[in-house]
């Protein structure tokens, strides 16, 4: 953005304005116009047709209508001294060196500020979740703890020495109807404790039919 400053006062064509120490004024769109092409030919005369035809592209208006703005240009200025200088039948002038342009760059205060609320409110947000999520995992750590709080050693030797004792009672229920393991010797079923079986030993009057049951102590013994 370009302002010029002429002073303590100051041009800002973009806001159509001039400013003082004391006061700002509102330019109309066609006084900036002249004002700006003046500051920018400083030392040079502006007829008045060229000003007109500036200050009013494309239109037609009265001579009267340059006279006006010049007029509120000056009163703008507030100055005792000249700075639009009027030449006798050739124009208008400013004289060089009057005003000082200075190029700086557009308010970004704004956009910083906005950035810095959002960057905030992000932050607070985040930093909101962060205490919610903080908490969640409290309740949830504490629940876990709860939860999984180590039995006592009493409760544990009685649970495994129940699961003993079931695990037994399971293993003689279940064995006691399981079928037995068997083997057939010369077309005979022998069943039980096989592997006491002595084939040397076997009695010769063994049933033909049926099964024979051999027991722990290797006896063996009919069933039908």
């Amino acid at each position: 953005m370009i302002i010029y400053k002429q002073g303590k006062d100051s041009f800002e064509p973009q806001k159509s304005a001039y400013s003082t120490p004391d006061t700002t004024t509102k330019l109309s769109a066609s006084e900036t116009k002249i004002l700006q092409y003046l500051i920018d030919n400083n030392g040079e005369i502006i007829s008045r047709d060229k000003l007109l035809e500036i200050g009013w592209p494309d239109k037609v208006v009265v001579p009267n209508s340059l006279n006006v703005a010049i007029a509120n240009l000056r009163k703008a200025f507030k100055t005792k001294h000249e700075i639009i200088i009027t030449i006798k039948g050739a124009g208008f002038t400013i004289a060089k060196n009057t005003f000082i342009q200075h190029q700086i760059q557009p308010e970004i205060v704004s956009d910083s500020d906005h950035i810095t609320t959002s960057q905030n409110t992000t932050a607070s947000l985040n930093k909101e979740e962060s205490v919610t999520t903080s908490l969640d995992n409290n309740d949830e750590q504490e629940t876990d703890i709860t939860a999984n709080q180590p039995l006592s050693k009493i409760a544990k030797i009685g649970c495994g020495i129940s699961m003993i004792a079931l695990l037994t009672w399971i293993g003689l229920w279940t064995s006691s109807w399981q079928t037995p393991p068997c083997v057939s010797v010369n077309n005979q079923q022998i069943c039980g404790n096989i592997e006491l079986l002595n084939l040397n030993e076997l009695p010769k009057n063994l049933p033909a039919k049926g099964t024979v049951y051999i027991d722990s102590a290797g006896k063996l013994y009919e069933k039908n």
